[in-house]
Order: structure tokens, then C-alpha cells, then sequence
């Protein structure tokens, strides 16, 4: 399963999340533990006022650790700063129940129906990858 830290501070290092992390994912008397598979920060820049937003996208194996690490760690302070911790989810236009897959009649209804069009952020776009 693959988990994002929403908003970490700009100057976080390997070593930051791997401490923030380690405790949650390795295993304690009754609990069995997981690892990681990999990690990458990503960087996304809003293209109105040109700031720019640091989160970590991390691997975590089993899902029931992933799991875990959300629930524990959810709303924790690394590096002076109180981070979001979820589950990162990847949504695909081809199963995505709100588009109808006829665009040529329901552009306009979609356009005008904000229940059902697109309520991400529009202005946003990813400027790099950075491997960890």
C-alpha cells in the first residue's frame, strides 16, 4: 500500500523519515512488522502564486502495517511540523464512475455540474521526483 505525508517541511532528510517511520513499521512482541519498499518526495508547485508543497509518497508492505503506520502516526509532528499521514490513492479515468465516457454530449453537463466534474486542485502541477 502506498501511504503520503501531506505537507512535510522543505529540509527533510532520509533520516527524518526513516525515524518518523521505523517505529510503527517494525514489529514488537505481538505484532509482526513490514518494510519499505520505496520512498520519493514529491514536489508539487500551484502555478498562481508559485509555492511550492513537499510530500512523501513511501511503500510500506503488508497493507495491515500500512494500516498502522496511518493510524499511529496520523497528525504527528517530524521536524517541528504536524503532517497529514493517509493512504495515497491513484485514480483512473477508466473506472471512475462519475464520467459517463461519452464526452461529446456530457462535456458541457459535466463542466457545469461541480458534484460531478473534477474537484482537484486545477492550478497545481508536479515539478519533480526525488528519490529517497
Amino acid at each position: 500500500m502506498v501511504i503520503i505525508l501531506k505537507h512535510v517541511p522543505s529540509k527533510i532528510s532520509k533520516q527524518d523519515i526513516e525515524n518518523f517511520l521505523t517505529p510503527t513499521i517494525v514489529g514488537g512482541w505481538l505484532r509482526r512488522g513490514g518494510q519499505i519498499e520505496k520512498a520519493f518526495i514529491l514536489l508539487q508547485k500551484e502555478k498562481r502564486t508559485n509555492s511550492v508543497q513537499h510530500h512523501v509518497l513511501v511503500e510500506v508492505y503488508p497493507d495491515f502495517v500500512a494500516k498502522r503506520v496511518i493510524k499511529k502516526l496520523h497528525r504527528q509532528s517530524i521536524a517541528g511540523k504536524r503532517i497529514e499521514v493517509c493512504e495515497y490513492k491513484v485514480r483512473n479515468w477508466h473506472n471512475d464512475s462519475r464520467i459517463n465516457h461519452n464526452y461529446a454530449k456530457t462535456a458541457q453537463w459535466l463542466k457545469n455540474n461541480r458534484r460531478i466534474s473534477e474537484r482537484r486542485k486545477q492550478y497545481q502541477e508536479a515539478i519533480s521526483e526525488l528519490k529517497l
